[in-house]
């Protein structure tokens, strides 16, 4: 299995911080070099992102969706069956390496994500994962890219599916609803955020703080729109699973 870390060249500290992480469990990754989004230029921009629906995306938003598109595209033209896509701001429990081998082994061919962080919602139930007191759900609600394991098949849908760049990276509800990939969950989750997670490197500073509250609103504003844009076939389908299917589960929040 390959262990991939997006980092920032800059951002040696929090490159270490992964590195040391992934060797206290057993793990050999590799660094990959992240894409800066606020170092592109505007051309750059424009030829890398989709003309209507990134609107509200910050430069550091682009950058990370880029990054992760990034390890798609290597997997895909290196052959890479499965990985493991970490950010330099993860943070491992003791057990996880256990459990990321017995995902690794168990993943299925057809497109699939496992989450190794906190989700918000998911579905009661779920696969106990052999000798642990952990469980692989599936997922309802979701954000946060930090720790995924991927396989090929999945990689190559999301490539497809996110390129030009017109999602944030973690957006995994809306690709749950759209039925990209299958995506699913560890219960309790093994990949934390640290601490270095509080420093953000998208709102890095007090000038895009102040613009965060207008940028979001855009991008509310854009998400909606996106939203409206499904296929019918998607839209009837979500809202079947709401009516007739969802009162049968009980969905629990983490």
């Amino acid at each position: 299995m390959k262990v991939f870390i997006i980092n920032l060249e800059k951002y040696a500290a929090r490159k270490n911080h992964a590195l040391n992480q992934c060797q206290n469990i057993g793990l050999q990754a590799e660094v990959f070099n992240a894409i800066d989004g606020r170092l592109l230029s505007p051309q750059d921009i424009k030829d890398q992102t989709h003309p209507e629906l990134s609107a509200g995306l910050t430069e550091s938003e682009i950058g990370c969706a880029l990054s992760h598109q990034g390890v798609y595209q290597k997997m895909l033209s290196e052959n890479i069956d499965v990985a493991l896509v970490l950010e330099d701001d993860v943070q491992f429990d003791d057990n996880s390496c256990d459990i990321i081998s017995y995902l690794v082994a168990n993943i299925p061919k057809h497109p699939t994500l496992y989450l190794l962080s906190d989700v918000r919602k998911y579905l009661r139930g779920g696969k106990k994962i052999s000798a642990s007191e952990h469980k692989l759900v599936t997922v309802s609600q979701a954000a946060l890219a930090h720790a995924y394991i991927i396989n090929l098949s999945a990689a190559k849908k999301l490539y497809d599916f996110m390129n030009p760049v017109w999602l944030e990276a973690d957006r995994w509800t809306y690709l749950i609803e759209c039925g990209v990939v299958d995506i699913k969950a560890v219960v309790p989750a093994v990949g934390h955020l640290s601490e270095l997670s509080h420093e953000s490197t998208i709102w890095h500073c007090e000038a895009e703080l102040e613009r965060k509250k207008i940028i979001r609103e855009l991008r509310k504003v854009t998400v909606n729109k996106i939203r409206k844009k499904r296929p019918l076939l998607i839209k009837v389908k979500n809202s079947m699973w709401r009516i007739f299917m969802r009162p049968f589960f009980e969905i629990k929040r983490d």
